[in-house]
């Protein structure tokens, strides 16, 4: 396993579902070529001249939409399903954390060795130059008013986070959903689920890739 420095192509902080998993796409796609173009000698000796995977990870913030966003201002006033225009100001100050993992793999015996046993998929000749692609979404929380009203201002969610919580460089440390929930989840395990959901085409091979 091998770490890169792989550019996300889109903005330091990306908005929405699409721009999100590009970023994710984007990492995972320059992982796999940076990793194609620093293979081990000792692994070039047996024949691999790329990876079997690459993982490319992007966090990002999503507005609620507006029909959503109404009804949870209006539920947290006790005003049921009807919100006032007091209610309407505070949810569009509303931001949702969430992040996507892409993988990037192939249908090769390799790739598909954890299939499930009643799996019946069964690898052809050129299966590992079928490229295959696996996506998954973390679970999304509310970010707190005064970080969503910095990053509503163009603060990328990290540095909001640093400047709420007077912290430093924590998005490299536990996240925002580490201090959120008081260390229950950290930025690691935040992303473990996601990833394993990303890993779900080679796990059920015969139902995603082309036989």
């Amino acid at each position: 396993v091998t770490s890169h420095n792989a550019p996300s192509n889109v903005s330091e902080q990306p908005y929405g579902d699409l721009e999100t998993k590009l970023g994710a796409v984007n990492r995972a796609n320059a992982a796999w070529e940076a990793a194609t173009s620093s293979v081990p000698e000792s692994i070039r000796g047996l024949g691999k001249s790329a990876p079997e995977f690459s993982v490319g990870l992007e966090g990002g913030v999503e507005e609620a939409p507006a029909s959503a966003a109404g009804i949870m201002a209006a539920a947290r006033s006790g005003g049921g399903d009807k919100a006032s225009a007091g209610d309407e100001s505070k949810a569009a100050n509303v931001l949702w954390c969430m992040a996507w993992m892409a993988v990037r793999g192939s249908g090769s015996s390799i790739c598909t060795l954890a299939k499930a046993p009643d799996s019946s998929y069964k690898a052809d000749a050129d299966a590992s130059d079928k490229p295959v692609w696996g996506f998954g979404r973390t679970g999304s929380f509310e970010l707190p008013p005064e970080v969503a009203t910095l990053v509503h201002g163009g603060m990328e969610l990290g540095d909001a986070d640093d400047k709420v919580f007077n912290r430093v460089k924590s998005k490299h440390g536990s996240g925002t959903v580490g201090i959120l929930t008081k260390g229950m989840i950290d930025r690691s395990s935040y992303y473990v689920h996601s990833l394993k959901l990303a890993l779900v085409p080679w796990i059920r091979p015969e139902l995603y890739i082309d036989m």
